[in-house]
């Protein structure tokens, strides 16, 4: 079975190929046509260069566990080992310095012990994790829900008080999320951290946050607010394709179905997304090719859609289905520079990942029809994660001030910390792998070495690519 690594580095040489930044050579093998230099190497262990030549090299040696707790690396360049259930990231020279940050997977949020507020009061639950009545917060604003949460000291700083405003905001979106995909848009850390922590050694805040995130594939983000439809029981978005409840418990059903219908959710709000993109391209006078790849994607996202619906309702024992999608406002900035930031944070990180994923995920499942699925969705995403990455190239070449946007976006999907959502405690884990959900840890293990070996690499070549035009 390929690993994970393989998988990444197979995606790089082929993310790399469509852009035309290497000449790809056998395949997936991860070889190139091109005279290569010296290469760094990821910190991570994915065997992929951050040269802005886009060439590879093979001088890391890795060894890496993914399966249980373990997941270890090692580089012959600067070396960073992950400690077990970690997030290690080390930024390229998008922005020209090194950018680790680490969080541990287990519990109810990646990255974090959470203990949430049951009300809008300021003092906490005492008697749950530990007691947080001597550290007090206003109400949240209104119309938002408070929270308590705790992520570890980030790698580098010798206390909580070293992390700053866009430290603090940065992990305790991960702890309030714990899924890498998703972030909440509107979150606000209250106070913090707590002098007397409900998770010893960690640090802890009281934060605020609205009911909107963005989440995996290409989400549908409106007004900085990611939006889905809410799942309703309704037969007309169901598919043909059936999984085997042979084995399975009812913890273990209930859970693949909300794991399931989650996606279907999100899959469903990415036609809507790319429906905008097709209308933003023509606003910007995009070329054909482009325009025709947004139209393409929208009819991908219905089957992935019907698909994953589909599967929620065979697990749930009824068929679902999405209701409506908000669509007010819709429509969004059609400024090049802040679309072209979009489509990074959107397409080339977002859908990378939900592409990887995928395909990883569809390697360990047991159960056919989930397979087919996973496989399906992993060539559809990435083909779409390739189409962001082709819009970003373009307009790039149209504007001076988009490469500034570009790199800036990049660079935050570098720093950003990484977190899986927990499973359920009752579900069957062996059961849920079958069924087409990776491990947390291993989701963690995966995008940490994505965002280093895959996306951090090829920004650097495409913005390296458009610099040196720019100069000629």
């Amino acid at each position: 079975m390929r690993t994970y690594l393989d998988v990444t580095r197979g995606f790089y040489v082929e993310l790399m190929a469509s852009l035309g930044l290497i000449a790809a050579c056998g395949g997936t093998s991860g070889e190139t046509t091109m005279a290569s230099e010296p290469a760094s190497t990821s910190s991570t262990g994915a065997e992929t260069s951050g040269l802005t030549t886009g060439a590879t090299d093979d001088s890391g040696e890795v060894t890496s566990t993914t399966e249980g707790a373990t997941s270890t690396t090692t580089t012959t360049g600067d070396a960073t080992t992950a400690a077990p259930g970690t997030s290690t990231t080390t930024a390229s020279s998008i922005t020209g310095e090194e950018s680790t940050s680490t969080g541990d997977t287990t519990g109810e949020a990646s990255g974090t012990t959470t203990t949430s507020t049951s009300t809008t009061t300021t003092t906490g639950e005492p008697g749950t994790t530990g007691d947080t009545s001597e550290f007090t917060c206003e109400p949240p604003p209104p119309g938002m829900m408070q929270k308590y949460v705790c992520f570890p000291v980030p790698d580098g700083l010798d206390d909580c008080a070293a992390c700053d405003a866009a430290c603090s905001q940065s992990w305790a979106n991960a702890a309030a999320t714990g899924d890498p995909f998703c972030s909440y848009t509107d979150l606000i850390v209250q106070c913090g951290p707590d002098p007397m922590p409900a998770a010893p050694e960690q640090c802890c805040y009281f934060i605020a946050h609205g009911d909107g995130m963005v989440c995996e594939g290409r989400p549908f983000v409106v007004e900085g607010a990611g939006r889905v439809a809410p799942t309703l029981r309704r037969s007309d978005w169901q598919g043909q394709t059936l999984p085997s409840l042979a084995g399975l418990d009812d913890p273990t059903r209930a859970a693949l179905a909300d794991l399931w219908g989650a996606s279907a959710a999100d899959e469903h709000a990415s036609v809507a997304s790319f429906a905008r993109f097709a209308l933003q391209l023509l606003a910007v006078g995009a070329p054909a090719s482009l325009v025709d790849g947004a139209q393409r994607a929208m009819a991908d996202e219905i089957a992935h859609a019907r698909a994953c619906y589909t599967l929620a309702g065979a697990y749930a024992g009824c068929p679902m289905g999405p209701g409506r999608l908000d669509m007010s406002s819709a429509l969004g900035d059609t400024d090049l520079p802040a679309l072209a930031a979009a489509a990074v944070r959107e397409g080339c990180v977002g859908e990378t990942l939900a592409a990887l994923v995928a395909q990883v995920a569809a390697f360990q499942t047991a159960d056919y029809a989930v397979r087919g699925v996973l496989k399906q969705i992993a060539v559809d995403e990435g083909r779409h994660a390739q189409l962001a990455w082709r819009f970003v190239q373009w307009a790039l070449g149209r504007s001076p001030a988009v490469h500034e946007a570009v790199r800036e976006a990049f660079a935050a999907a570098l720093r950003e910390p990484l977190g899986a959502r927990a499973w359920a405690a009752d579900a069957d884990p062996e059961q849920l792998r079958a069924h087409g959900r990776l491990l947390p840890d291993e989701q963690v293990a995966l995008c940490r070495d994505a965002l280093v070996g895959v996306i951090g690499p090829a920004a650097d070549a495409l913005l390296g690519r458009a610099q040196q035009a720019a100069a000629a």
